[in-house]
C-alpha cells in the first residue's frame, strides 16, 4: 500500500450506496435483459418477436428490482432504527453501564484506564454524543450513510430500464431500417461490452482497482452470459420449432 498514493486521499463511502445501486441496476438491465435479448435472437431471429420479449422483460425487471431494492433499504433502516432506540433506552436508564462500556472501547485502542475514564466521563455530560459513540463503536451503525430506499428503488429501476432498452435498441432500429438480423446482434452484443466496461472502468473510483481491470472484469461477466444465453437460443430453436406457433 505504501507509494501508492501520491496525494491525500478522498473518502467516497457517503456515495457507495448511491453508485451501487446504479451499477446494479445498469449491469441486471446490460447483462440480465441483454442475455434474455441475445437468447431470444438466437432462438427466433425475428426482430418483432426479440423486442417483445426485451420489452416485456425491462418492464417485469424494472417493478420487479426496483421494488426489492426499496423493500430491502426500507428493512434495513427499520433494523438500524430499532437498535438505536435499544440504545437509547440503556443511555436513559443504565448510564453506568454506558459509561463502563465506553471506557473499554477507548482502552482497547491503546488508552490507559485512567484516560479512558477521563474521556468518558466527558461524554457522558452528553446523552446524544454517547448515542454518536454508541452508534460507531459498539453497533457500527453510520446512518448518514444510507439513502432514501424511495430514492434507491427508482434509481435501481431508472438504471435497470436504461441496461434494457440500450442492448434493444439496435433490434428496434432493424424493425424500421434495412439492418439485418445479424448486425443488430452484433451490434447489441457490442453495445453492452462497451458500456459494461465504461461502468468497470468508473466502479474502481470506489473499489481501488485499476481501470482496465474494473473493466475487464465486467466485461468478461457479461460475455459469458452474453455467449451462453444466445448459443442456449440456437440449441433451443432446434428442438422447438416456432414457425408453427405463430
Amino acid at each position: 500500500m505504501e507509494g501508492k498514493f501520491k496525494e491525500p486521499v478522498h473518502h467516497y463511502t457517503d456515495e457507495a450506496d448511491t453508485f451501487r445501486t446504479k451499477v446494479f441496476g445498469i449491469q441486471d438491465g446490460l447483462i440480465g435483459i441483454g442475455a434474455i435479448i441475445l437468447g431470444a435472437s438466437g432462438f427466433s431471429h425475428d426482430f418483432l418477436i426479440v423486442i417483445i420479449t426485451g420489452l416485456l422483460a425491462t418492464i417485469g425487471q424494472a417493478f420487479s428490482m426496483g421494488i426489492g431494492e426499496y423493500i430491502s433499504t426500507r428493512v434495513r433502516g427499520q433494523v438500524i432504527n430499532n437498535e438505536l432506540k435499544k440504545e437509547e433506552f440503556e443511555i436513559e436508564n443504565f448510564p453506568e453501564k454506558e459509561k463502563s462500556e465506553l471506557i473499554s472501547f477507548y482502552m482497547s485502542k491503546g488508552l490507559d484506564e485512567s484516560e479512558a475514564k477521563k474521556i468518558a466521563d466527558v461524554l457522558m455530560k452528553n446523552k446524544n454524543v454517547v448515542m454518536r459513540e454508541m452508534m460507531q463503536q459498539e453497533l457500527k451503525i453510520f446512518p448518514e450513510e444510507f439513502e432514501s430506499p424511495v430514492k434507491l428503488g427508482f434509481l435501481m429501476s431508472l438504471y435497470l430500464i436504461i441496461g434494457g432498452l440500450l442492448p434493444l435498441s439496435p433490434f428496434i432500429a432493424g424493425l424500421f431500417t434495412n439492418f439485418s438480423f445479424d448486425f443488430a446482434v452484433i451490434l447489441s452484443g457490442m453495445i453492452i461490452v462497451i458500456i459494461l466496461g465504461i461502468f468497470g472502468s468508473l466502479a474502481t473510483k470506489f473499489t481501488g482497482l485499476s481501470k482496465l481491470r474494473g473493466a475487464g472484469e465486467q466485461i468478461a461477466v457479461g460475455l459469458i452470459a452474453l455467449v451462453g444465453s444466445y448459443t442456449a437460443g440456437l440449441i433451443l430453436a432446434h428442438f422447438i420449432p416456432i414457425a408453427p406457433l405463430l
